[in-house]
């Protein structure tokens, strides 16, 4: 019995190793079956990840890599270890699962586990020469429908090796994958996610001014800012010709001119009724205009030539304050080089610190009263500094709390107890001698 086939005419995706006819977005397609094929995801990276002490610890029960005073490990992860060849000809066609479970994958357990499989191991090149990529194949129905929806993050279940550095500083050394976990949080960070930023082709839609514009100002691009405000002019000026009502865009804009027209009046009325209380104001400002000086050191530097007054740079005493918290918060972090860093990079400095906390107890002491139940991850605008500055600041208390000790200890001088009171005997037995 032969089957006919389908001559309807199907679009395929050209991804060289699948055949797909369905693109969901930049990094995801689907199968003829409806199977997910998410392309290109970072499944490991190389530097150095953090470990509770007692996650290191052998069948024997004892450390593999004992932890420093704060109960971490950090372990490195070199390249030659994880790109050694049999490192990622031990990850392809293992499989994929929802969170780590709690044993290995084994044929006895696989199929209750198992919700896709990876394959296309490699090193990655160019900026992502620090990870490992692979192509996860998803074949659930469910694990479709969560990949799809989340997008999450990924982590990498293995064995390996560990080889002690110094106290709380170790290595991993032959490392051999069995699966690779979706995860909320995964260890390496979120660079190790199925990262696609392309909607669904089903639902794209045109995007609108205000999106455009913010995408070119995140980006810093000039002449993408400069193109969408001739753009914005362009659909005004259309709107005044052809005497009709201001809809979407135009709209937005009509609506922010108008106000803008009402705060110039109130403004205006505001300095009439300041010059009818001080009428000698006027002459004030001539006699000040008067007193014009070429001393640049008087004047005021111009916004659009001083980065840290747009909020873009933060350098000097600022950023010293912003790496010194981070030390405290995540003592060893890694600090950005220079006199200055972009807000982009503190705010992944800051955001780091506080992950990085969060994994030790005595860390997440500091910073869950003031996160309030929310991630980390989640922190947007004004709530990143805060909870990292409130964090860092309760962790400064904490320190000098535990250097100064507890209650009236005694000290010792020469091997001798030494207190208030056996000071006082002593003083008045030399006094009383020296009569």
């Amino acid at each position: 019995m032969t089957r006919t086939a389908d001559r309807r005419a199907v679009q395929v995706i050209d991804r060289g190793r699948y055949y797909t006819t369905n693109q969901l977005g930049q990094k995801r397609s689907t199968t003829p079956e409806g199977f997910l094929v998410c392309h290109d995801v970072p499944i490991a990276r190389t530097g150095v990840q953090l470990y509770l002490d007692e996650e290191l610890v052998g069948e024997d029960g004892k450390p593999l890599v004992k932890g420093g005073p704060d109960g971490l490990v950090r372990v490195e992860r070199e390249a030659d270890q994880v790109f050694r060849d049999d490192t990622l000809k031990s990850f392809e066609g293992k499989p994929v699962t929802v969170n780590h479970p709690e044993s290995f994958v084994t044929p006895e357990n696989w199929r209750n586990l198992t919700i896709g499989f990876v394959q296309n191991v490699r090193r990655g090149d160019g900026i992502e020469d620090d990870l490992m990529l692979a192509d996860l194949v998803i074949t659930d129905a469910d694990g479709i429908e969560y990949v799809n929806r989340d997008l999450p993050e990924v982590s990498a279940g293995y064995e390996a090796e560990y080889e002690q550095l110094a106290p709380g500083r170790g290595r991993q050394l032959n490392i051999v994958g069995n699966h690779v976990a979706l995860v909320e949080r995964g260890r390496a960070g979120p660079r190790c996610s199925i990262q696609d930023g392309v909607p669904d082709m089903t639902t794209k839609k045109k995007r609108s001014f205000w999106d455009r514009l913010m995408t070119a100002v995140k980006a810093q691009d000039a002449e993408a800012i400069k193109a969408e405000m001739e753009d914005m002019d362009d659909e005004e000026d259309e709107g005044e010709e052809g005497k009709k009502k201001p809809t979407g865009d135009s709209a937005v804009l009509a609506s922010i001119n108008a106000q803008l027209k009402t705060l110039t009046a109130d403004v205006a009325t505001l300095k009439a009724r300041a010059h009818d209380a001080d009428p000698d104001d006027e002459d004030d400002e001539d006699d000040e205009s008067k007193k014009k000086t070429d001393d640049e050191v008087l004047d005021p530097e111009p916004a659009e030539h001083n980065g840290e007054a747009k909020g873009k740079v933060l350098s000097g005493d600022s950023l010293k304050a912003v790496v010194a918290r981070a030390e405290i918060l995540a003592p060893g972090i890694q600090i950005p080089t220079g006199d200055s860093a972009a807000a982009p990079v503190v705010d992944a400095l800051m955001r780091n610190a506080l992950t990085t906390a969060m994994a030790s107890e005595s860390g997440k002491a500091c910073v869950a009263p003031f996160l309030a139940g929310r991630e980390v991850k989640a922190l947007t605008g004004n709530a990143l500094p805060a909870v990292f500055t409130g964090a860092a600041e309760l962790a400064r208390v904490k320190n000098n709390d535990a250097q100064r000790g507890k209650g009236n200890l005694p000290t010792r001088d020469f091997g001798r107890a030494t207190d208030p009171k056996s000071i006082n005997e002593r003083n008045r037995e030399f006094w009383a001698k020296a009569r």
